[in-house]
């Protein structure tokens, strides 16, 4: 009969271990939208993480907003190189980044191209500096799969052969005016993710 409750009870205490870590692997995990301004390493996994300061993380989600408003301007100049990127690219991009993207517009309706499809983004922000002169890294693994330049006249790739479709990108957000604007943004084309 001791045997049977020993049994017994320790078929109730694998149970409740079991439960126990199931819940844990099936709990909500942190907004996919929203990234801390560190990485954690595998030796801190499993150390708990402290909490954003409301600041940081308004700023961080401001950034997310102007960068996704940036690559929503991208997309949409490069779609129809033929006309002038609108508005909502001198809204989300200053200096470099504004130029950049002007100057592809300029080079693929010369040369016939426009890109199709969407990118998919996977954003991380750090360095977060906030205040009148705020500042921020933005750190990506562009997707660009299914966003490929193609020769409007024959629907033909225009890609450069072999080029990996998922690159790091790194970005610097500024506080410009009154508003996260995007200033440069770097295309890594040696280093796929």
């Amino acid at each position: 009969m001791r045997n049977r409750q020993i049994t017994t009870g320790a078929a109730t205490a694998t149970a409740i271990l079991v439960a126990a870590l199931v819940g844990a692997c099936s709990a909500p995990g942190p907004d996919p939208d929203v990234s801390t301004t560190t990485a954690v390493s595998p030796s801190r996994a499993s150390t708990p993480t402290p909490s954003l300061d409301p600041t940081i993380a308004a700023a961080q989600a401001a950034i997310l907003r102007a960068y996704q408003g940036y690559w929503d301007a991208k997309v949409a100049a490069f779609s129809d190189p033929t006309k002038d990127p609108g508005p909502e690219l001198e809204t989300f991009a200053v200096d470099k980044a504004f130029a950049d993207v002007a100057s592809s517009v300029f080079t693929f309706r010369g040369s016939g191209i426009q890109v199709t499809g969407e990118p998919i983004l996977h954003p991380s922000v750090a360095e977060i500096v906030t205040g009148s002169e705020g500042s921020a890294k933005i750190v990506d693994c562009v997707d660009g799969t299914n966003w490929q330049p193609i020769y409007t006249a024959t629907g033909k790739s225009a890609a450069a052969p072999g080029q990996e479709p998922r690159l790091v990108t790194t970005s610097t957000a500024y506080f410009y005016v009154d508003h996260w604007t995007i200033r440069t943004s770097n295309v890594d084309r040696n280093e796929p993710c």
